[in-house]
């Protein structure tokens, strides 16, 4: 696919096929928007579709029906780079942050750090992609790798748009957690600095899509040293954000300066650069994926190596809470707020039940329908928070919705719950 100013050259059949996402086998439609910029003629310059004209499903269907009956056939388009073809582009690339925002939402860890992510995606969507340039480079990049990877995986156009995510969510949390104040043009910037942080090694996948995983690494950094700065500049960037991407790009040269220096373009590029870190190991973009507890400890020992900088690993630590302890203990809170009888609920950490805690009932309320006592009630010969020495009952309905919760979490919470204990050892 070649991209001009006005035009847009498809070289084959298979790459229209690919760039309008028609289905052959489903004959699904195609959006109206691709029209031809000059005549589609074939071997032996007979008109097949005259200029302006738009490629529908159909018409798509009978250009595949005679390269079947013609093998020797090779078509070439050139299409109009319309405001209508524009928009669809820019549609698609919306449904893919949003598909990532969606599965990022499902792992419990990442819910409400997600949910800020898409309210505020939703906001600013439309200024971060926002001129035509930006839309066709993205997508061309989407493209090439979709037609370059045989099972359609786009790993490293997925790792722009979601260190992108990454680096909003920081900002979100950066304002609430932190003493950084930083408005909607602060974001917007900052979200392009992550994005196009590695746009000059994407833009290489055609070349290093088959090469080992070791290569692929090599060139993709290789084109971000080079390449990314001056793509962005040619895209009318921000003075802001090409000075972020620079950064980012010096970074991997070993280039540090910036962590520690305290004004925006460095505050960009260093948000950028701990998403891009994050994504790039929780997705196993270059191995095997490693989870976000031990990816943020890794983190850690690089912030206190001063590789990046301590205050936004922080933020991202607690942002997305590190697991499920967090989501645990505001779930107890939850249910003790529950008890409709003054808030008697007391959260008690027991072995031999499915779950580690249950709800002991503080004030003994045998008249209520959820009290259980007898085999289920415990004995503390020791005060343990509020609860004096003596023997209390067990709330049978917050306990047996903890143990839902627990169940359904389990894994997850011991495997946080261990971590948080060999912490504490060491």
């Amino acid at each position: 696919m070649i991209i001009g100013p006005e035009q847009i050259e498809i070289e084959s059949l298979d790459e229209l096929i690919s760039f309008t996402w028609y289905k052959p086998k489903v004959q699904r439609s195609v959006p109206a928007g691709f029209s031809l910029a000059e005549n589609l003629s074939n071997q032996k310059g007979g008109i097949l579709y005259p200029k302006s004209m738009e490629l529908d499903a159909s018409k798509i269907d009978r250009l595949i029906k005679m390269r079947d009956n013609n093998q020797d056939w090779k078509f070439n388009f050139i299409l109009e780079r319309s405001e209508n073809l524009t928009n669809i582009l820019r549609d698609r690339i919306f449904v893919d942050f949003d598909r990532f925002i969606t599965s990022r939402k499902g792992r419990h860890e990442f819910s409400r750090f997600m949910e800020k992510v898409a309210n505020s995606f939703e906001k600013y969507k439309n200024d971060i992609i926002g001129s035509v340039d930006i839309v066709y480079t993205l997508y061309r990049i989407r493209f090439i790798e979709e037609k370059s990877n045989p099972d359609s995986r786009t790993p490293f156009y997925n790792h722009l748009l979601n260190t992108c995510l990454f680096a909003l969510g920081l900002f979100i949390h950066s304002i609430k957690i932190t003493d950084r104040k930083y408005n909607s043009d602060d974001i917007i910037k900052g979200a392009q600095v992550a994005l196009f942080q590695g746009i000059g090694g994407a833009n290489l996948v055609e070349v290093f899509a088959e090469r080992s995983t070791e290569e692929q690494k090599i060139r993709y950094e290789e084109g971000n040293k080079n390449s990314s700065a001056g793509m962005a500049s040619n895209l009318n960037l921000d003075s802001d954000v090409i000075d972020g991407i620079k950064y980012c790009n010096d970074y991997l040269q070993g280039k540090t300066d910036f962590i520690e220096k305290d004004d925006k373009a460095n505050d960009y590029a260093n948000i950028a650069v701990i998403s891009r870190i994050f994504d790039s190991k929780i997705t196993g973009l270059f191995g095997e994926a490693s989870s976000p507890k031990d990816i943020t400890d890794r983190l850690y020992v690089m912030s206190t190596n001063k590789e990046l900088r301590k205050l936004f690993v922080d933020v991202l630590s607690k942002s997305i809470k590190l697991g499920f302890l967090f989501d645990f203990y505001y779930e107890i809170e939850k249910l003790n707020k529950a008890c409709p009888y003054g808030k008697h609920g007391r959260p008690y950490p027991m072995t031999g039940f499915k779950s580690p805690v249950i709800f002991l009932c503080k004030g003994n309320l045998n008249t209520c329908r959820h009290y259980v006592s007898s085999s289920k009630s415990v004995t503390l010969f020791k005060k343990t928070g509020d609860l004096e020495v003596g023997s209390y009952g067990r709330c049978e309905w917050l306990s047996t919705d903890l143990i839902k919760f627990y169940d359904k979490f389990y894994e997850q919470i011991k495997e946080d719950t261990l971590s948080k204990l060999h912490s504490n050892d060491s």
